[in-house]
C-alpha cells in the first residue's frame, strides 16, 4: 500500500513513535532551565529596555513588535468568498449592481465638471466674486 518512489509510513497509517505534541526539545529545556537558574526573564527585561525614556522609538516598536503575538494571537482571514452580497446604506446589492454602481460614480467623478468642482475648494457656501449666477445680474 505504499506508493513507490516516496519513503515513509503508507498514506492512512498512524504515526508511531517520536515526541509528543507540545513536547518542547532537549535544548529548549536546557536553555529554560539556564535562565531559571540566573534568574533572568527576557520578556521582563525587553519590556524593562523598551520603558526606558532613553531608548529609540526604533527599538521600542522592534520590542513591542516581538511581545506583541504572545499577548495578542494573530487573527485569521475570514472567508467572505460566500458572501453574493454587499450593502450600501442600508441597501443590498448583489455585485454586478457594486461593480454598476462603481462605474457610474468612476464616469460621474471623471466628468470636466465634477474635476473643476473638485478642484475648486468652496468654504461654507462662500463663492468667488468673479463668477455670478445667471439672473442675479444687478
Amino acid at each position: 500500500m505504499t506508493i513507490t518512489g516516496k519513503g515513509g509510513r503508507p498514506i492512512g497509517l498512524q504515526k508511531t513513535g517520536g515526541r509528543k505534541k507540545g513536547t518542547p526539545n532537549r535544548a529548549t529545556v536546557v536553555l529554560r532551565d539556564k535562565l531559571a537558574a540566573l534568574g533572568c526573564d527576557p520578556a521582563e527585561e525587553l519590556v524593562t529596555i523598551a520603558q526606558n525614556p532613553e531608548t529609540s522609538v526604533h527599538s521600542k516598536v522592534q520590542i513591542y513588535s516581538t511581545l506583541l503575538p504572545y499577548v495578542y494571537p494573530k487573527r485569521k482571514l475570514v472567508d467572505d468568498s460566500d458572501e453574493e452580497r454587499v450593502t450600501v446604506k442600508g441597501q443590498a446589492l448583489s455585485k454586478e449592481e457594486a461593480l454598476d454602481l462603481a462605474r457610474d460614480l468612476i464616469a460621474v467623478l471623471s466628468s470636466p465638471a465634477a474635476q473643476r468642482e473638485l478642484s475648486t475648494p468652496v468654504i461654507e457656501d462662500e463663492r468667488k466674486p468673479s463668477v455670478e449666477e445667471p439672473g442675479n445680474e444687478p
